[in-house]
């Protein structure tokens, strides 16, 4: 950590922080000089690992349990972030799941569940943390998006709705906040180790790495840097955007 970091003093919270690319994003926000609030589940293992790195890089930090899929979850954890720091400078809703069920075999249960934690967490926590964003006329929001958000590749039809939907969120939240100073952006990962990739059957990850131009899927810490600058306040006029993270693929 240091103070002349890319995110010296912000006030970060980063959520599905216990491992993946929640964890990278975190490390490198720590190591840029960040303050950084996680959110995890049910993974405490993961969440201890998470701090103890964060603490060993010498960040302040705020390790907090929260099930975002219910209602009133997204306004108790800003609550506590900003009882703890007095406000929420970067918010990176990262937390997510995906899984390989085909279309016809769907209930409406399983398109509710994901959609409760790929869609309505992020829409729910952000409605809770802009709104002190807006007061101080100052905030970073990045949402974790998909390939399969905006393009055609084998993935989970639930899945692939959610994060079209959560960048039509982006990008729709950029246009109304953006006067206020407030920036919006999504990363459209491609396959990431430690990420959902384990989610994937083998045969597409093969695929997928026979299209990428770098033959490899990418690391968390990739995924950190990037979102990290989106949060930084050297990025002032990247608004409504979404990124693609994926190394180059087809399509």
């Amino acid at each position: 950590m240091t103070s002349e970091g890319l995110l010296a003093g912000e006030r970060v919270l980063v959520t599905g922080g216990s491992g993946g690319l929640g964890r990278g994003i975190c490390e490198v926000a720590a190591r840029e000089g960040a303050k950084v609030a996680f959110v995890w589940k049910s993974n405490a293992a993961g969440a201890g690992e998470t701090e103890a790195a964060l603490r060993a890089l010498g960040a302040e930090v705020l390790s907090i349990q929260a099930d975002l899929t219910q209602p009133q979850a997204a306004q108790e954890v800003v609550a506590q972030v900003e009882a703890a720091w007095e406000g929420i400078d970067g918010l990176v809703n990262n937390a997510g799941f995906s899984e390989a069920v085909p279309f016809v075999l769907l209930e409406d249960e399983d398109l509710q569940a994901l959609l409760e934690l790929n869609l309505m967490a992020p829409f729910r926590l952000t409605r809770a943390a802009v709104r002190g964003m807006l007061r101080r006329k100052h905030g970073r929001i990045v949402n974790l998006s998909s390939i399969t958000g905006s393009r055609t590749i084998p993935g989970p039809v639930h899945y692939a709705t959610s994060k079209g939907a959560l960048e039509a969120f982006t990008r729709s939240l950029a246009h109304e906040v953006g006067a206020y100073g407030i920036l919006v952006n999504a990363v459209a990962a491609g396959i990431f180790e430690g990420g959902l990739k384990s989610t994937i059957p083998e045969h597409h990850q093969q695929r997928y790495l026979n299209a990428c131009s770098l033959g490899r899927f990418g690391t968390p810490a990739e995924c950190g840097e990037l979102v990290c600058w989106l949060l930084s306040r050297r990025n002032g006029y990247l608004n409504g955007t979404v990124v693609y993270q994926e190394g180059g693929t087809l399509g």
